[in-house]
């Protein structure tokens, strides 16, 4: 019996140093997840896509089906002063929408106006629309509507911006952040369409990237 009792005695020793040591590790990781949050930024913003078809008027989904002469507009609210671009491929051609970046502060961009819409024809069998938010101006996307790019050239341009933004950390439900300020694109001032206020908050590491790709029926 007394050598048992040694054997326990011994091995509860040995076993809180390897508990001190577990704990030290974790209190370290956590400071270090705590400090590797806090070195992006994070970018938010309210993006949707309204699709009008016949009489119904839907929000996208990431990937949709759209028909031909369905109406589209697009919303971009960003939390912060940001650029936005919002760029359309049929994946033949490659255009920015808004042909200069665009510094919105605190307002609604709309796409191409509240009184406007792009309209489907039907001719391509996808639509791509990928919108971006970033606090910096990125020069890779303002030339696109001086000199254009290829469709290979945006591919790995989309994908590195992407990856960019993506947050790794475990996230949270996101607290909502206030409308307010002028709406671009609305004759009337303020920012009273409902649709946007009923658009979820995405988030970005650093800049913020949304993309929608639409099948076309024929």
């Amino acid at each position: 019996m007394e050598r048992i009792i040694g054997k326990e005695e011994s091995m509860k020793k040995s076993i809180r140093p390897l508990v001190l040591v577990c704990l030290t590790g974790l209190f370290l990781w956590g400071a270090l997840g705590s400090v590797l949050a806090q070195e992006y930024t994070k970018v938010r913003a309210k993006i949707g896509i309204q699709i009008k078809s016949g009489d119904q008027v839907n929000q996208a989904k990431a990937r949709d089906r759209l028909m031909p002469r369905d109406l589209i507009r697009i919303y971009v609210h960003p939390e912060m002063s940001s650029y936005v671009y919002v760029v359309h491929t049929d994946r033949k051609s490659v255009r920015l929408l808004n042909m200069t970046e665009q510094r919105i502060q605190s307002s609604t961009l709309v796409l191409p106006s509240s009184q406007d819409s792009y309209q489907v024809d039907g001719q391509n069998l996808v639509e791509i629309f990928t919108i971006i938010c970033s606090p910096t101006e990125i020069k890779e996307l303002t030339t696109i509507a001086n000199t254009g790019i290829s469709i290979e050239k945006w591919a790995d341009l989309e994908k590195d911006l992407i990856e960019k933004s993506k947050i790794i950390l475990t996230q949270q439900e996101e607290p909502p952040f206030a409308i307010a300020g002028n709406v671009r694109g609305v004759s009337g001032p303020g920012s009273g369409d409902p649709f946007v206020k009923q658009l979820q908050i995405s988030s970005g590491k650093n800049l913020l990237v949304k993309k929608y790709e639409f099948q076309v029926k024929k």
